[in-house]
């Protein structure tokens, strides 16, 4: 992607701004900016994991159970921490588990409960990607100072709150309604979902 995409997609707002009065341009600009800035991230991060087998999802899911105090994680967990749905965390479980990166096991305390745990070859491959992905986080951010990327995360932190509030409702055609939300993000408690 390049980034005279922003300048063309201007071009054509500012045409259909003449069109239809009352264009919110500033704020469809942003956005539009935060699609573009969104796949782009999709993009360098799913290059960089490439050689190793992995997406963006199935690392992030990977590094969440890391980051847990035994190293396991319920699926009901993950899913709420990676913002996914519970039939995307198994089907990345699946994934992970043929893999060898993780175990599924039942919980002890509760058989309707199940756990996956990082297995040795899931830890080692964690710890062999860590310094690859710290480097192209701190390449991505190196243009800006310390007190900017706290501007940035104090922004988005307020953007995704206000969206987090915003509910989404597929209408009889198709149509969506900022005033209610699907039965099934209403039932994860989510308020975006990811794949």
């Amino acid at each position: 992607m390049r980034f005279d995409c922003v300048s063309k997609f201007e071009q054509h707002l500012d045409k259909f701004g003449q069109q239809m009065p009352g264009l919110p341009r500033q704020e469809v600009l942003l956005t539009r900016l935060q699609f573009m800035i969104h796949k782009k991230f999709n993009e360098l991060v799913n290059h960089n994991l490439q050689p190793y087998g992995l997406n963006d999802t199935v690392w992030t899911a990977l590094i969440m159970i890391y980051s847990s105090e035994e190293k396991y994680i319920y699926p009901s967990d993950l899913s709420q921490v990676i913002v996914s749905s519970r039939t995307n965390v198994t089907r990345l479980a699946d994934e992970m588990v043929e893999k060898g990166w993780i175990d599924r096991t039942g919980c002890a305390s509760d058989r309707r409960k199940i756990i996956l745990t990082l297995t040795r070859s899931g830890v080692e491959l964690i710890e062999t990607i860590i310094p690859h992905q710290w480097r192209l986080y701190e390449s991505i951010w190196s243009e800006f100072t310390g007190d900017e990327r706290k501007v940035f995360d104090d922004l988005q932190r307020r953007l995704f709150h206000k969206l987090s509030q915003m509910q989404v409702e597929t209408g009889h055609h198709g149509e969506t309604s900022p005033d209610s939300e699907p039965t099934s993000a209403r039932s994860d408690n989510l308020a975006i979902s990811g794949s």
